[in-house]
């Protein structure tokens, strides 16, 4: 019977060291934040962020809570240079389009990366297939990759992205995918609030399989050319380049996907297409 007693009173020591630790680590983090916060924005950061179309035509209210994120993500993140040297440049940029990704969450929701690995150009992987049983290796060029809270990207990619006013979106690309493996599957579904999983799978079930009809009937409609082929990949790229799309054509994305478009604003918690009601149209 002691030995019943003393085994429930290790638990709940445990559980009470567990949750103190808990809270240890919430106010920590909340005095960091206030102590962020009351930082001003460097000018130079500023600068930076003046070539992007979509920093330019936030409000002043988005803009302060972004300026808040972008602090807090060079601040906590590891960034690691592969055969380049990290400059503040990339930090904002990369900083930047994953903050705006989370402008619709509260401060330490959703925020799972912890390195952030930087290439000067694309980066070739070795990649294991199957089919039919039967395995294969091969090399692929890669722009950008994610897994277990670390993102990989290519920095040109990144600058074309930028300076063409491309649709596409590596950074966005990438930390969707961290997104959506927030519950340990790359499917396509991350974590949703309530019951929205069965909506969440029947509009996004639904748009794969008609862009999949689209491209066996022709590579030329209008839906193919927004999202590209790659998008037919399998259901987390899917996710992924909608993700970019989202960010970076929404008035498009959302005439030509209007289901998946509101799923994505209930789950960013963002109506892009009002925020950036003034991004030129590419």
């Amino acid at each position: 019977m002691n030995y019943y007693l003393l085994l429930i009173q290790f638990l709940f020591s445990l559980l009470g060291l567990f949750l103190l630790w808990q809270a240890v680590g919430y106010f920590r983090q909340m005095w960091q934040y206030k102590k962020l916060k009351a930082i001003p924005f460097p000018i130079s950061y500023e600068t930076l962020l003046q070539n992007i179309h979509q920093y330019k035509i936030l409000s002043p209210l988005h803009k302060e809570k972004l300026h808040l994120l972008i602090l807090i993500f060079i601040d906590e993140k590891e960034y690691v240079g592969v055969k380049m040297t990290i400059n503040e440049e990339i930090k904002v940029i990369i900083a930047f389009y994953a903050s705006l990704m989370r402008l619709g969450f509260e401060l330490n929701e959703k925020d799972h990366v912890s390195t952030v690995i930087v290439y000067p150009k694309h980066f070739i992987v070795n990649e294991t297939h199957s089919n039919g049983g039967i395995y294969y290796n091969e090399n692929a060029v890669l722009a950008g990759q994610s897994a277990n809270g670390t993102v990989v990207i290519s920095w040109q990619d990144i600058q074309d992205d930028i300076a063409q006013q491309k649709k596409d979106n590596v950074i966005i690309h990438e930390f969707a995918h961290e997104l959506d493996f927030e519950d340990g599957f790359a499917d396509g579904t991350p974590v949703l609030e309530g019951s929205n999983y069965r909506r969440w799978s029947e509009v996004f079930s639904k748009a794969f399989d008609s862009l999949r009809e689209e491209r066996d009937k022709s590579k030329d409609s209008e839906s193919i050319i927004l999202l590209g082929t790659y998008a037919l990949k399998n259901e987390a790229e899917f996710f992924a380049v909608c993700s970019e799309r989202f960010f970076e054509t929404p008035k498009l994305f959302k005439k030509h996907f209007p289901d998946v478009y509101q799923e994505l604003k209930r789950f960013y918690k963002l109506d892009t297409q009002a925020l950036f009601k003034d991004l030129p149209e590419i």
